[in-house]
C-alpha cells in the first residue's frame, strides 16, 4: 500500500500576516512535502446567470499524519486541491485518506 505512494505533494496552511493599517493579507506555506497518491473522484457543474463552476473531486493517500486538517491545500505538480475532509482511520493504520475539492 505504502509503495502505492507515487506523487510528491506539497501540504499547505494558510497564514495571516498584519499590514500595520489594521488589516491582513494571507499567504500559503508548505509545512510539509510527502508522497501520496492521488486519484480524481466525483465531478460537478454549477451553472447559472452570473457563474460557471465545475467542481472536481479528489482522493488523496498519505502516510499518516497528526498535522493534516480541513481547510489546508494539497498541492501536486498540475493541482491546488482544498482539503475538504480528513478520514483517519487512528494509530493502527498507515495511511489516511484526504477528501478534496478543486474548482475550475
Amino acid at each position: 500500500m505504502i509503495g502505492e505512494l507515487d506523487q510528491r505533494v506539497s501540504l499547505q496552511a494558510v497564514a495571516r500576516t498584519g499590514d500595520g493599517g489594521g488589516g491582513a493579507s494571507l499567504t500559503w506555506s508548505e509545512f510539509a512535502s510527502v508522497w501520496a497518491h492521488v486519484a480524481p473522484g466525483s465531478g460537478t457543474d454549477d451553472m447559472g446567470p452570473d457563474r460557471s463552476e465545475s467542481v472536481t473531486g479528489y482522493r488523496v493517500r498519505l502516510r499518516r499524519r497528526s498535522d493534516v486538517a480541513a481547510g489546508q491545500r494539497v498541492v501536486t505538480s498540475a493541482l491546488t486541491l482544498t482539503i475538504q475532509n480528513v478520514l483517519d482511520g487512528g494509530p493502527r493504520v498507515a495511511t489516511m485518506t484526504l477528501l478534496c475539492e478543486t474548482l475550475i
